[in-house]
């Protein structure tokens, strides 16, 4: 009965969710859809996590149904049925199948195995790195013995970068060379056969040795192996610890490193205004310089000022206007000896004058000194005429 009810609110829980559903707009209903698509890969991922356990559990040898085709559509109908009959009915009892502590352990069973696939897969791809690396490394090889052999070709035929065309090399020549070839090609292959040889027996001796430890027991066994992983295991949680420890380190070496950068650039700031600083106490210490000087300089100034005005002060105190008459005696005497420096500056003039007809005459009677007649004649005549200026020149 109670089945039967679980059943039927199963069956309206759907019928109501299915007209939700039918309400649901595209967008909403491509959203649902792709929500639904990720939960299913969810479950996907941790069915098969499950199932690795299962089968880990469960015994290898343990005969599973097999179904013809005659019954699988029947048994399958009617396992659908079924299905869907127990998927209402016991969905509480499915849900406590596992613990917690089962989960985890599973979880952590495949988070191992996980690791250790990606542990191989790492170790494979560094190998196949490593074998195409060499496969590069000696087609490289390969290239530059190529080119070696060209160029060596083409020095020793003569062969320049413009002239490869039209030349024609003798048969003999080439066949010559290239047995010269084969023949070096050859010892090569001899002396890396050698090598080959030798690198054989060094691992022969190493198998000999291993084998040796093995019958001596000195071979580390699955146990020792499994005492390395928890080693390693262990070593790697320190490194973690450490790898963490160093990050935080780095953080705060970066921002101590910020620090230093802030109070570098401070101090810059600091230096730069110092210097300025500097040089503006020493632009005023020479104006103070300046100024001090200036003072002397103005002081000096006003003691020679200062003595100044006491004597024209003591010049002032003894000072004495001088009387009408005096002053009127005075203004007289000036007047007259005004005309008599105009009197003075005309005879100056004329004495000049004569002075200067006098020496033209002397001139003229050195040049002309045969006529002494005419010399008299004109010397009487300037004579007559100086004395005649003097004359009209009035007497003071």
């Amino acid at each position: 009965m109670e089945n039967l009810e679980i059943t039927v609110s199963s069956i309206t829980a759907d019928i109501s969710i299915q007209e939700d559903q039918t309400e649901l707009s595209f967008e909403e209903l491509n959203n649902l859809m792709e929500e639904l698509r990720i939960s299913i890969g969810d479950l996907k991922m941790e069915t098969e996590m499950f199932q690795k356990a299962l089968d880990r559990v469960m015994p290898q040898d343990v005969p599973q149904p097999i179904l013809t085709r005659g019954q699988s559509s029947q048994d399958l109908s009617q396992a659908r049925v079924r299905h869907r009959s127990r998927t209402r009915s016991f969905a509480t009892e499915r849900l406590q199948l596992l613990t917690a502590d089962q989960k985890s352990d599973i979880a952590h069973r495949e988070l191992e195995e996980t690791k250790e696939r990606v542990q191989t897969m790492k170790l494979q791809s560094e190998r196949t790195i490593q074998n195409l690396l060499a496969v590069r490394e000696e087609a490289e090889v390969g290239l530059i013995e190529i080119q070696k052999s060209t160029q060596e070709f083409e020095r020793d035929f003569g062969f320049s970068g413009s002239s490869k065309k039209g030349i024609v090399i003798p048969t003999e020549k080439i066949y010559k060379y290239m047995e010269d070839r084969i023949r070096a090609k050859d010892i090569m292959i001899d002396r890396l056969r050698l090598k080959s040889t030798a690198l054989m027996m060094q691992k022969s001796k190493l198998y000999q040795q291993l084998r040796q430890k093995e019958e001596m027991g000195e071979v580390l066994h699955e146990v020792d192996f499994q005492q390395l992983k928890i080693e390693n295991r262990q070593h790697m949680e320190k490194i973690s610890v450490l790898n963490d420890k160093l990050l935080w380190l780095k953080v705060i070496t970066g921002q101590t490193q910020q620090v230093l950068n802030n109070y570098k650039r401070q101090l810059q700031k600091l230096i730069t205004e110092t210097k300025r600083l500097n040089t503006e106490i020493k632009s005023r210490h020479e104006m103070s310089h300046r100024i001090k000087i200036e003072m002397e300089e103005v002081e000096e100034e006003r003691d020679k000022e200062e003595r100044q005005n006491k004597k024209f002060r003591g010049l002032l105190s003894d000072y004495r206007v001088p009387e009408v008459l005096e002053y009127v005696c005075g203004k007289r005497n000036r007047f007259d000896l005004e005309q008599k420096l105009k009197t003075w500056k005309r005879k100056v003039d004329v004495a000049q004058l004569s002075h200067k007809t006098s020496t033209e005459a002397w001139e003229r009677l050195k040049k002309y000194s045969t006529n002494a007649q005419n010399w008299d004649d004109e010397l009487w005549t300037k004579e007559s005429q100086l004395m005649l200026t003097q004359e009209s020149v009035p007497r003071s």
